[in-house]
């Protein structure tokens, strides 16, 4: 499974949510993962231009997608950003074998 991250700020009407309500955050987001087959890892309130970030596992970009859409669609959250996590000893194997030829004048 690749890891994922999502980046959101809360509207304000996710933002009362928050401070009000009820909701157990980190369960709703477990039950969103589930739904899709996919891993919930943690949620977080972040300090700085974003407000909340989310760590998920997932089989494919098509589940990340999925759950991206269905956060945004219930107003609760905008300007999403989704990171996809990659192993830095994986990256750095394959740059290993990278060939390239810059261009020349």
């Amino acid at each position: 499974m690749a890891k994922y991250i999502f980046l959101a700020t809360y509207t304000d009407e996710g933002a009362k949510g928050i401070v009000g309500g009820d909701s157990d955050r980190a369960a709703a987001m477990e039950v969103l993962c589930n739904s899709v087959g996919a891993k919930f890892i943690s949620v977080d309130i972040t300090r700085g231009e974003y407000d909340v970030c989310v760590m998920v596992e997932a089989d494919s970009f098509a589940q990340v997608a999925a759950m991206s859409l269905k956060a945004r669609a219930s107003g609760a959250a905008d300007k999403f950003v989704t990171l996809e996590a990659v192993d830095i000893e994986e990256i750095r194997s394959v740059a290993k074998g990278v060939q390239y030829t810059p261009p020349s004048s």
